[in-house]
């Protein structure tokens, strides 16, 4: 009896990795013919940055790295207690001259938003844009700040 090792070096059997590949080749395709657009059109809604939230104890704090984003792409907007952050990464227009080789670049609009505890001063919030990070600050107000409360 031939060993598992053996089993994936014989032609009989298929590699798991190739298998995955050839699943996600299939994938690709079968999306591009229900959404009807072409894989260069579908890379450009897969800009997806990442994004930290953290807590201190008078505001909540969000960092995006948006790189090769301009400051004019970004918008904050605070409705209520949503907080929606809109960025966009355009391609730069190809020179007639310029072969792409690869790209693992990706474009596209990216739109996140965030449900924030109620109350929260919309005047205070505050976003700063530097070297392509946005760090969004939201003050905490009174209201929204934890308290211990006594036990009668």
């Amino acid at each position: 009896m031939a060993n598992i090792p053996d089993l994936f070096r014989s032609n009989r059997f298929a590699s798991p990795f190739r298998e995955i590949a050839r699943m996600q080749q299939d994938m690709d395709r079968i999306m591009n013919e229900l959404v009807g657009t072409s894989e260069k059109s579908l890379s450009q809604f897969s800009f997806s940055p990442t994004c930290e939230v953290s807590e201190q104890e008078n505001s909540y704090q969000m960092k995006f790295d948006l790189p090769g984003v301009k400051k004019e792409q970004v918008k904050v907007e605070v409705d209520g207690s949503q907080l929606t952050i809109r960025a966009e990464r355009k391609e730069e227009k190809e020179e007639k001259t310029k072969k792409k080789h690869l790209s693992e670049i990706s474009y596209g609009e990216y739109v996140r938003s965030f449900t924030l505890p109620q109350p929260i001063d919309e005047k205070k919030v505050d976003a700063k844009f530097e070297d392509g990070v946005l760090l969004v600050t939201v003050p905490k107000t009174e209201a929204s700040k934890a308290r211990q409360i006594s036990i009668h």
